[in-house]
């Protein structure tokens, strides 16, 4: 269970305004407080900070930079939940969240898993465990990917104008866990062309209609693939997947985001093709800092004809 875990990224210089290094992480102290800190220090100038270290809410852009680079992991029951209150209350108190969230929290333990940071999780089962509730913390679907699009559409989710049932901020795209929510959503939408999708951080699906914004469908949110996918009638009359890509030019995944995608499916127990049948492969320009597709295998930049890499790079904002 890993109780500590860090990144390096870039950052500006607060002494010369040249290019820093800042390091940030999380972990458990005492072995049961989940804190964070993040301290900065300039090769050029010697400049050194300390930003924080303590307890206290982890910054967004913290939590980003270790799920980007670490990937999530997954905290799941090993045994019935015999008391479903005392859990419940302790999401609350843990998260603050409203009760109706926190109730979601509490099926999605006891259903599938939780899904966050390694550090989060191993808080989680501590704070379980001395409830009695036994947990295990297990490795998610490889990284997580932010939105790296237009910065206008982004700004459509905080703005009201995403559509989302729970205001600004909500995800448009319908989230659908088993099969019977599935099948609702199946039934009420038109199947002549394929449909948005993205997988979030608890490896459940969410579909919107095929012009809506990935970022959108999402809620912002970081996700573990994103594409277009069609469904069509079996020959037993249920449903089955006919096309799947990981086309999302606002998250430009990796092939390699393919298992999210498949676990996803298998959870609503949807026959898929087993891979991705059309395969994208974004990288961006070390040259020109373009973010492109690469055709026929060919990893030349469109725009100034660099060498463009061989992995997956279109956002690195951080090292481990």
């Amino acid at each position: 269970m890993r109780t500590d875990q860090g990144v390096r990224m870039a950052a500006r210089c607060v002494g010369c305004g040249g290019e820093a290094v800042r390091s940030v992480g999380q972990f458990l102290y005492r072995g049961r407080e989940l804190r964070w800190d993040a301290e900065q220090s300039c090769p050029g100038c010697d400049t050194s900070l300390c930003e924080h270290f303590g307890p206290g809410p982890t910054p967004r852009d913290v939590r980003e930079a270790l799920l980007t680079v670490h990937g999530p992991a997954r905290l799941r029951l090993t045994g019935l939940l015999t008391d479903p209150v005392a859990a419940l209350r302790l999401l609350r108190e843990g998260t603050g969240a409203p009760l109706r969230q926190v109730r979601e929290l509490l099926d999605e333990l006891r259903d599938f898993a939780l899904s966050g940071t390694a550090v989060e999780m191993a808080w989680w089962r501590v704070r379980l465990g001395e409830r009695g509730i036994a947990t295990e913390v297990t490795d998610g679907f490889g990284r997580a990917y932010r939105y790296v699009g237009p910065p206008e559409l982004s700004a459509l989710v905080d703005s009201g104008d995403s559509g989302g049932p729970g205001g600004p901020g909500s995800p448009v795209g319908r989230r659908v866990r088993t099969a019977a929510e599935f099948a609702a959503w199946a039934e009420a939408e038109e199947h002549a062309e394929p449909s948005t999708f993205v997988v979030d951080l608890a490896g459940a699906l969410r579909l919107a209609p095929r012009r809506s914004e990935h970022v959108v469908c999402a809620g912002g949110e970081l996700v573990l693939s994103a594409g277009e996918i069609g469904f069509r009638r079996s020959a037993g009359g249920g449903w089955e997947v006919r096309t799947v890509s990981n086309q999302s030019t606002g998250y430009c995944p990796d092939l390699t985001s393919w298992p999210a995608v498949a676990a996803a499916l298998d959870r609503l127990g949807l026959p898929h093709p087993g891979g991705f049948t059309e395969e994208l492969v974004f990288r961006r320009c070390p040259a020109c800092a373009q973010c492109g597709i690469v055709r026929e295998g060919h990893h030349v930049c469109v725009f100034c004809d660099a060498d463009l890499p061989a992995r997956w790079n279109v956002d690195v904002p951080a090292t481990a």
